[in-house]
């Protein structure tokens, strides 16, 4: 019988079960145990096939069968067993697998298939009819250990395991490294088992490699896993390595336990070993980085009134589809001004000159005459519109003029016409009706705004003169943390977060100085006293995800609307004069080309998938502290973020190093 293997299942909740589907007398039968596992226990899904004697004679090929996959969890295949049937019973194929689930949670497996054929007759040249049975999804949960007596040095070992050191040698001498191997085995899943830590007073140690075997043979899964160091004797004379206690969970008591190796004794010699300090004294010139002496205000990261540029560039287009749609309409006969056609009325009687008087100064101001008949209302109302006193009381003193000759009956005199005519005129340069209330809204806003930038920088200053006074004074971590609270209050200064960086470089924080300089840099491009400060970090930070263009954004934004406003605006007139050309629509491509530029730029420079590794933490290459390690990245590297999974981040470093890393060992770029 063949087998085809996958992995997969769904975190949920619920209980375990066994579940046997039969037809023509061949059972499938699904089982999981136990129900309930710890994160990291084994949990064993066995799949029973029971075959009859006569189907087996029948059956000319084997049979297929497809287990279920395995999601978010370990799967490891055991040797399948066959019991070998007696004369007349039965042929039965046991397939079993273990799983670890990583998390808790419930886990849900799906159904099983098994597809067979039997001939229709017992003709060998019969047809075959195929069969398929499906065993019942099955499900199981998976819970956390226990708090209540967790030690301080558990760090996920779930098993049951002993522990054992060996060296490659019973002498060395000071300066010459030996290997030194600790080796955990026992019954679990050894791959899960994370490195211990070790340390030795009278030797430096380096992490060497982790090396894993499994034994699948009995139905419990067990092996070994072995942890190197690098051991190098800084002190001669007799030398004893200590015992490494190894914690781990033991699901079949429920409890913590310790595997303990025994000490080993070694014998060094003296060696030739010679100590050099790591770096030689230097004048406090030269140790200490300068820093800004004061915040630089907010840059801005978007243009200002983000939506009066939107809607300015929405509208664009609208002169030219106006001017294109009007073209293609019959002409409309332009409707004469009141004050044109009092113009051209030299005989108009009295009525109709008061008529056109009325309506032309309602059009201008928006005071009506009928509302204005009190003495001094007309006078009042006009005021109210910015027409100078003198020209208000000579428009009430010709309302009145007119009134009496419309109401007279009589030809209105050249001097009411000509009155009127001069005194409109005179209103229409006056009146300030429809100026933009917006302005002086925004003067208003403009004359608070050095109060309110004063009373949200005023943390800010406290906490940057705080740090100031004691970057010079040498305590570099209060400096640091200072600038960082700084930095909070004016997220958008780029005076505080270089500070900070330099503050944090000082007190020997990598991580944290990665992340000042490069805030401040994405809120400066053209600032030139970070790149070179970028540049003391061993992680690369002028290429990949780290590099940021020294393009600043706000004039490739106001390029892009002008482009884009001005292209629409020649198009306009061009189609006005009845000279617009199909070819004349590629002025707007420039426009176009700066405006993704500037989004690409802004994308660039918000860095919301990128992160800083601020550990020595190898990446996993799954999300769990026992997984297989890899690549190494760099203190103060800058990692793109491509999955989240719980307290876990699946980063992806250049040179195609990739794979899971500690959320709390990387510190987010983005923007607060």
């Amino acid at each position: 019988m063949s087998a085809r293997v996958a992995a997969g299942v769904a975190i949920a909740l619920a209980v375990a079960g066994a579940s046997a589907t039969a037809q023509d007398g061949v059972t499938f039968r699904a089982t999981i145990a136990p129900d309930t596992v710890y994160v990291g226990q084994q949990a064993n899904y066995t799949l029973t096939v029971r075959i009859p004697a006569d189907v087996r004679q029948r059956l000319r090929r084997n049979p297929e069968f497809v287990p279920p996959e395995a999601r978010a969890m370990l799967a490891y295949d055991l040797p399948p067993t066959k019991v070998d049937p007696t004369a007349d019973g039965p042929e039965e194929h046991v397939f079993r697998r273990a799983l670890f689930p990583l998390t808790p949670g419930r886990y849900n497996i799906p159904a099983s298939r098994l597809t067979y054929a039997l001939p229709q007759s017992p003709s060998f040249f019969s047809r075959e009819e195929e069969r398929t049975l499906r065993s019942e999804p099955l499900a199981f949960v998976a819970i956390d250990p226990p708090l209540r007596g967790r030690p301080a040095g558990w760090s996920g070992a779930v098993g049951r395991w002993s522990a054992a050191v060996r060296v490659d040698g019973t002498a060395a001498r000071v300066g010459d490294p030996f290997v030194l191997t600790l080796r955990v085995s026992g019954t679990g899943n050894a791959t899960l088992l994370p490195r211990p830590v070790l340390s030795v007073a009278w030797a430096d140690i380096v992490p060497e490699d982790e090396r894993v075997v499994l034994d699948s043979t009995p139905t419990t899964l067990g092996g070994a896993k072995e942890f190197s160091w690098l051991v190098t004797p800084r002190e001669a004379g007799p030398r004893v390595v200590p015992v490494i206690d190894y914690v781990y969970f033991d699901p079949g008591s429920r409890g913590y336990e310790v595997a303990r190796s025994s000490p080993v004794s070694l014998r060094i010699a003296a060696g030739d070993l010679v100590q050099v300090p790591s770096a030689l004294p230097a004048s406090p010139a030269d140790t200490v980085l300068p820093i800004r002496p004061g915040l630089a205000g907010p840059r801005p990261i978007a243009l200002p009134l983000p939506w009066l540029w939107m809607w300015g560039a929405l509208l664009a287009p609208l002169p030219w589809a106006f001017i294109a749609w009007r073209s293609r309409r019959p002409r409309v006969r332009r409707v004469r001004t009141p004050l044109e056609r009092l113009s051209d009325a030299p005989t108009a009687d009295a009525s109709t000159v008061r008529a056109l008087f009325e309506e032309e100064l309602r059009g201008r101001t928006g005071v009506r005459l009928e509302r204005a008949t009190s003495q001094g209302a007309l006078v009042a109302a006009l005021r109210r519109e910015g027409v100078t006193a003198e020209a208000a009381a000579a428009a009430e003193q010709l309302r009145d003029s007119l009134d009496a000759a419309a109401y007279a009956g009589r030809s209105a005199r050249p001097d009411l016409r000509e009155r009127s005519l001069a005194l409109l005129k005179r209103i229409g340069s006056e009146a300030r009706r429809g100026a933009p209330a917006l302005l002086l809204a925004g003067a208003l806003a403009l004359s608070g705004a050095p109060e309110v930038l004063a009373q949200s920088g005023e943390p800010a200053l406290l906490a940057f003169t705080e740090g100031h006074t004691a970057y010079v004074g040498r305590d570099f971590v209060r400096a640091r943390d200072a600038f960082l609270r700084a930095a909070r209050a004016a997220p958008r200064d780029p005076a505080a977060w270089t500070n900070f960086g330099t503050a944090a470089w000082q007190a020997a924080d990598t991580a944290s100085a990665v992340l000042g300089w490069q805030r401040a840099l994405r809120l400066d491009p053209l600032a030139r006293d970070l790149r070179p400060l970028l540049q003391r970090v061993r992680a690369p930070q002028s290429r990949g995800a780290a590099q940021v263009w020294a393009v600043p954004i706000l004039p490739v934004a106001a390029l892009a609307f002008l482009l884009w406003c001005g292209a629409w605006g020649l198009l306009a007139w061009q189609a006005r004069r009845g000279t617009l050309r199909a070819r004349a629509f590629l002025l707007v491509v420039p426009g176009l080309a700066c405006a993704l530029l500037a989004y690409g730029l802004e994308t660039r420079l918000r860095a919301q998938s990128l992160v800083v590794i601020a550990g020595a933490e190898p990446l996993r290459n799954l999300p769990a502290l026992g997984a297989d390690p890899g690549a190494m990245p760099l203190v103060g590297e800058i990692a793109r973020v491509r999955e989240r999974r719980g307290v876990w981040l699946r980063l992806e470093l250049e040179a195609g190093r990739s794979g899971w890393y500690p959320a709390e060992r990387a510190y987010a770029l983005a923007r607060d």
